[in-house]
């Protein structure tokens, strides 16, 4: 009995594409670990990470309790007990230091993100809506974009922590987890970093649609989303990937400023700048508080700026051989 099922063709021309997206893919990453440089930081990013995660339900690794005061044991000096010694409050540095570099790792991945939602939003409309909605997001944009950063983010980060919101009031100390004040930090750096990423994707988008694979594939009827999905996001992703890695370090640094002013998250939760600040207002009892949570962010923010120029050469067409 014949079939009334008419086979659909085989596009050659996609598969084409994926086929050779992924050699290009496979070459990047090729020619990053041969960046000896990017690999040894994205191996100390991935050990530091492991650590400070562990440290939380490694009683071995975390050693002693973050929170935990021993008053007859204050500014105690590094030792094969407290391996970074003690604070003013006679609490084990070494598991502040975890607790505080997992933190930070925690708001610059999440502000990333949500700056990757934002950015992505934003310069896809204004690259193809048209020049209306060009016209009114990248006013927007600029906008943003002239208001000074830091003082944005204690503006914004005070009216959120300021009102009784529904999700990330003061009223709601968590949400999947995550403390509130951590929430209102990484919205409140979120909301000045999306700008460069948004202007980024604006950018490439408007230039890749007058490419003549676009051209072709709008020619022969390709839907404006399959052409979006398939020729254009893809050819993104290279700016989109680098433009993360060098934000996650900003975003750290913005929050040790914060930190460090006194307007980071509040006790009993820590972060790098947080530690910097307790330390600088003890300076002379215990210099090592200052130490090792300056050296942690400057390890931290060299691993992805060396990263972020290894995934730069890696991802670039015009420095492939």
């Amino acid at each position: 009995m014949a079939s009334n099922t008419i086979a659909q063709p085989f596009d050659f021309a996609s598969e084409e594409l994926a086929t050779k997206q992924r050699g290009l893919w496979s070459m990047a990453f090729r020619r990053l670990i041969r960046n000896r440089l990017a690999l040894v930081s994205a191996i100390i990013l991935i050990l530091i990470a492991s650590v400070s995660i562990t440290a939380q339900y490694v009683p071995a690794v975390e050693r002693h309790s973050a929170v935990q005061q021993q008053y007859t044991n204050t500014n105690a000096p590094p030792s094969a007990e407290y391996w970074l010694g003690t604070d003013v409050l006679g609490r084990d540095s070494w598991a502040r230091l975890m607790y505080g570099t997992l933190f930070s790792l925690k708001i610059g991945l999440g502000t990333q993100f949500i700056v990757l939602l934002i950015g992505i939003t934003v310069g896809m409309g204004a690259a193809l809506g048209g020049k209306v909605s060009d016209g009114i997001l990248m006013w927007i944009t600029d906008l943003a974009y002239a208001f000074p950063d830091l003082l944005a983010i204690i503006l914004f980060r005070q009216v959120l922590l300021g009102r009784e919101w529904p999700i990330i009031g003061s009223g709601n100390p968590q949400l999947l987890g995550f403390p509130a004040p951590l929430l209102v930090t990484i919205l409140a750096i979120s909301f000045v970093s999306w700008v460069t990423i948004a202007r980024l994707i604006r950018g490439q988008m408007l230039s890749i649609k007058e490419q003549d694979y676009v051209l072709a594939a709008r020619a022969i009827g390709a839907s404006p989303w399959r052409i979006v999905r398939a020729h254009m996001l893809p050819n993104t992703l290279s700016t989109v990937i680098v433009s993360v890695t060098f934000g996650i370090p900003l975003a750290i640094f913005a929050e040790g400023a914060l930190g460090f002013i006194g307007l980071g998250v509040p006790s009993p939760y820590t972060s790098l700048g947080a530690l910097m600040g307790d330390g600088y207002s003890n300076l002379f009892a215990n210099n090592w508080l200052v130490v090792w949570p300056a050296i942690m962010v400057a390890v931290l923010m060299l691993c992805f700026t060396f990263l972020g120029d290894g995934l730069r050469d890696a991802l670039d067409p015009r420095t492939r051989k």
